[in-house]
């Protein structure tokens, strides 16, 4: 394991097409609806930037940033997201947690929104199941918006092509960039 005497070290960079199969299979072993070829796909449409964590060859967190606001209705329909860059799939592997990796996502995801024009950043945080994370949102200057918890779902599946249904509960916050 690493040195604990030496500062962990890594780099975030927009992901690219020819390590986007070693970031699936870290980020999401055995889900074979390909979430990360899916958030690249959001970078190579132009609609967004998929950052990504590097220690030495490992990827160790991610997240999507779109400049399109966030695509739930929840919250497109109670706020305006014409100028709003959103925050999502955001990930740390459990062993890399507490080194600094999400904050270094986030704080070159905002600097690249406010480039892009945005004036406003958001993301959604799990309501009861993810204090760590909100806690950190909070600490980055995130708040929460105020309009209570949704549900959001999405569709996974298996090696042999079945597929699922899987939802959580959360909230969204936000900050100005």
């Amino acid at each position: 394991m690493d040195d604990p005497e030496k500062p962990f070290e890594f780099v975030v960079k927009p992901a690219d097409a020819v390590q986007i199969d070693c970031v699936h299979r870290i980020f999401s072993p055995g889900d074979y609806s390909r979430p990360q070829h899916r958030r690249y796909e959001v970078q190579s449409n132009g609609e967004g930037v998929y950052l990504i964590a590097w220690h030495l060859e490992t990827p160790v967190g991610g997240f999507l940033v779109r400049w399109s606001g966030p695509q739930d209705e929840a919250v497109s329909a109670r706020i305006d997201v014409a100028n709003s860059a959103f925050l999502e799939g955001g990930l740390t592997i459990d062993e890399y947690r507490r080194k600094g990796v999400a904050t270094a996502i986030i704080g070159e995801a905002e600097r690249l929104a406010k480039e892009h024009g945005c004036t406003r950043i958001g993301l959604e945080v799990g309501s009861s199941d993810n204090p760590d994370a909100k806690r950190l949102y909070e600490k980055l200057g995130y708040v929460d918006w105020g309009h209570g918890d949704f549900t959001i779902r999405w569709g996974s599946m298996d090696a042999e092509g079945n597929t699922r249904m899987d939802a959580e509960v959360v909230t969204y916050m936000d900050k100005p960039l």
